[in-house]
C-alpha cells in the first residue's frame, strides 16, 4: 500500500494551440512493436519533473509513494479505481503540467472519488500555479489546489493528514471554506541544496517493460531574474527579489547524473531550468562550474538547456566549455528581431545580443533552438519585416523544424501580457465540456491584432505552415517505410527505393529556404493589401508549397507519400 499516489494525466487535445504538446500517442505495448529506428521519437518523452521532485521529497521524509505517468497510456476508469482501492492512500495528487492535462485530470479525480470518497485529493502542477483559485472554484470535488513549488506544501499536507490535524494552515493552497474559496498564502520554497533527487518511477517502469531509458530530465536551478511579459515565472509564488534564481550544487547535480548513467544508461539529459544561465556572473560561475565538474569526472553525456541571450554564457569560452561537457543544443530566448517588440516584451536585451549569440553558436558547433514569437497582441507589419530580416541575417532558420518560427504569443493567466488584454476574443472549444471547459475559458486570453493585415497574414501563415510542419513530423515514419521496403526488395535481388529517400531528405533540407520565401510572400502581399487578403494569401501560399513539392519530390507531398505507401503496401503483400 502507498501513503500517497501521484498521477500525471494523459494529454487530450482541447482545440487550443498548446504551450507544450508532447503528442505521445502510443502505449508501451505499441512501442515494443515499433521498428527500433522509430522508438527514438518516443524515448525522448520527458518525465513530469514536478511529480518526480515531490515523490523524491516525500520518500526522503519516510512516506511510501506510488507515482504514475499516464503519457502514452490509456488506463480505463476501472483500472484507476482498482489502483486506488488496492493502494488505499491517504493522499492523492493529480498534476496538471499544462492545458492538455485538464480534461483527463477531471476524469482521474472522479475515478478516485468513486474508488474512495473520503480520500484526500489535491490538484497541483505548473498549470495550477496561476490558475489555482480558478480551478478550486470550478472543480470543487478536489479538497484543495496547490500552487507554486510543491515539495514543502505536500509534505505539510501529509503531516497534517497523518496526525489528524487541520490542513488548511499549510501554505500554498486554495480551498473551499465557509461558502467561498480561500487561500492559505504563498508556499514555502525548498532549499535546493538540501533537496532529495527527483524520483525515477517512469524510468523504472520503462526499464521493467524492456523500454530503453537513454533520456532523463533534471534541473540545476529554479526561477529567473527577468521580467518578460509573456512569461509567468517572474511572478512565481513565494519568490522575492533575493531568491528569484536559486541553484543546486554542481557537485550534487553531477552526482545525480552518475547515478542516472549507472542505473538507467542515461546518455541524454533535458535540463528543465527556467534559465540555465542565471544572471550574469553568478550564472556564468554556476553553469561553467557544472561543466567543469562533468569534465573533471570524464562523464560522457549530452544535454539540452534553456537560457537568455544576456547571460554570461553567451561567451566563447563558456560555450566552448559547455560544448566539451556535452551541451549539444540550447534554446535561447531571442523572441524577436524587432527592437520595439523586444521592448514591449520587457526583455531587457537588444537585438544585437541575439545576432551575437547566433554567430557564436554557429562558430562553436552548438545546435541553436531559438525561442521565437512572430506575432503578439501589438505586432505591426513593419515589425514582421524586421523579424524576417533578422531570421535571414542571423541564419537561424536552419533549425529542426523551420516552420516553428511561425508562432503566436499565448497570453496565459499569471503573465503581464494576459493582464494587458482588455478586450479578449471568445475562445473556441467545441470539443471540451464541463469544468475543464470552464477552466480553459479563463486560463488564457485570445486576442485580435489591431492591424487587420497582420491578423490576416497570421491566419494564412498559421493554417498553411501547420500543414508543412505536420509533414515534417511525419517524415521519419515515411522514410522508415522506404527503408523497410528497400531491405525487403534486396532480399529478392530487386532494386531498392533509395532515390525516394534522397528526395525526402532534399525536401527536409530545403525547408529553411521555403520558410523565407513563405514569409516574404505573405509580407509582400500584405503591403499590397488586396481585398480578402487572408483568403488570397492562403491560396498563394499553397501554390508556393505545391511548387516546392513538385520541384523537389516530383509531385505534391500528399501524392508523393500516397505513392510511397502504395509501393510499400504492395511490397508487404509481395513479401
Amino acid at each position: 500500500m502507498a501513503d500517497a499516489v501521484l498521477m500525471t494525466p494523459r494529454e487530450i487535445l482541447t482545440g487550443f494551440s498548446s504551450v507544450n504538446n508532447q503528442n505521445v500517442l502510443i502505449n508501451d505495448d505499441e512501442y515494443l512493436r515499433l521498428d527500433p529506428a522509430m522508438r527514438l521519437f518516443y524515448e525522448k518523452v520527458r518525465e513530469n519533473l514536478g511529480v518526480a521532485c515531490i515523490a523524491g521529497h516525500l520518500r526522503s521524509c519516510g512516506y511510501a509513494v506510488r507515482a504514475l505517468n499516464l503519457h502514452g497510456r490509456n488506463p480505463s476508469d476501472e483500472a484507476i479505481t482498482d489502483l486506488i482501492r488496492r493502494e488505499r492512500p491517504m493522499f492523492v495528487g493529480i498534476s496538471i503540467m499544462y492545458d492538455l492535462h485538464i480534461v483527463d485530470a477531471v476524469r482521474l479525480l472522479r475515478c478516485v472519488r468513486e474508488a474512495d470518497p473520503s480520500v484526500f485529493v489535491a490538484i497541483g502542477g505548473a498549470f495550477c500555479t496561476y490558475n489555482a483559485k480558478l480551478i478550486a472554484e470550478r472543480i470543487p470535488e478536489a479538497d484543495c489546489v496547490a500552487f507554486g513549488e510543491g515539495e514543502l506544501t505536500v509534505e505539510g499536507l501529509m503531516e497534517c493528514l497523518a496526525a489528524g490535524r487541520d490542513w488548511r494552515g499549510v501554505p500554498g493552497l486554495w480551498f473551499w471554506r465557509d461558502g467561498r474559496v480561500r487561500s492559505s498564502g504563498s508556499p514555502r520554497l525548498p532549499d535546493l541544496a538540501k533537496e532529495a533527487w527527483p524520483a525515477r518511477d517512469l524510468l523504472v517502469h520503462h526499464r521493467g517493460n524492456r523500454i530503453p531509458t537513454p533520456v532523463a530530465s533534471t534541473y540545476t536551478s529554479r526561477g529567473c531574474h527577468a521580467k518578460c511579459t509573456f512569461c509567468y515565472v517572474p511572478r512565481a509564488p513565494g519568490v522575492t527579489a533575493g531568491n528569484a534564481w536559486r541553484v543546486r550544487s554542481p557537485v550534487d547535480v553531477v552526482d545525480e547524473i552518475e547515478f542516472l548513467q549507472r542505473e538507467f544508461g542515461t546518455r541524454f539529459l533535458w535540463f528543465n531550468d527556467d534559465n540555465f544561465g542565471g544572471a550574469f556572473q553568478d550564472g556564468y560561475s554556476h553553469a561553467v562550474g557544472f561543466a567543469e565538474e562533468i569534465l573533471r569526472r570524464d562523464l560522457k553525456i549530452s544535454f539540452h538547456c534553456e537560457f537568455r541571450v544576456d547571460t554570461g554564457l553567451v561567451d566563447r569560452e563558456a560555450l566552448r566549455t559547455l560544448r566539451r561537457a556535452g551541451m549539444a543544443s540550447a534554446l535561447l530566448g531571442m523572441e524577436t528581431g524587432a527592437p520595439s517588440m523586444a521592448k514591449r516584451f520587457r526583455k531587457g536585451t537588444m537585438v544585437e545580443y541575439n545576432l551575437d549569440a547566433a554567430r557564436l553558436f554557429k562558430q562553436e558547433g552548438i545546435e541553436l533552438e531559438p525561442g521565437w514569437i512572430m506575432v503578439e497582441p501589438g505586432t505591426t507589419l513593419d515589425e514582421l519585416w524586421e523579424n524576417l530580416k533578422f531570421i535571414v541575417a542571423a541564419d537561424i532558420a536552419v533549425s529542426e523544424n523551420p516552420f516553428s518560427f511561425i508562432s503566436r504569443a499565448i497570453a496565459l493567466r499569471g503573465t503581464e501580457m494576459y493582464d494587458r488584454i482588455a478586450d479578449p476574443t471568445p475562445p473556441e472549444l467545441p470539443d471540451v465540456e464541463g469544468p475543464a471547459r470552464a477552466v480553459l475559458l479563463e486560463a488564457r486570453r485570445e486576442y485580435r491584432i489591431p492591424d487587420r493585415r497582420v491578423e490576416d497574414v497570421w491566419a494564412a501563415w498559421s493554417k498553411v505552415s501547420a500543414e508543412v510542419a505536420d509533414r515534417k513530423e511525419e517524415l521519419p515514419f515515411v522514410a522508415q517505410l522506404i527503408v523497410d521496403a528497400t531491405r525487403a526488395r534486396r532480399t529478392r535481388g530487386e532494386p531498392g527505393l533509395r532515390p525516394l529517400l534522397s528526395r525526402l531528405r532534399g525536401w527536409a533540407d530545403g525547408l529553411a529556404e521555403l520558410l523565407v520565401a513563405f514569409l516574404n510572400l505573405g509580407l509582400l502581399l500584405a503591403d499590397e493589401n488586396p481585398p480578402r487578403l487572408a483568403e488570397r494569401l492562403e491560396t498563394e501560399l499553397r501554390a508556393l508549397v505545391d511548387a516546392y513539392d513538385r520541384r523537389v519530390l516530383g509531385d505534391p507531398y500528399p501524392v508523393f507519400v500516397a505513392r510511397i505507401r502504395r509501393l510499400c503496401g504492395e511490397q508487404a503483400m509481395a513479401g
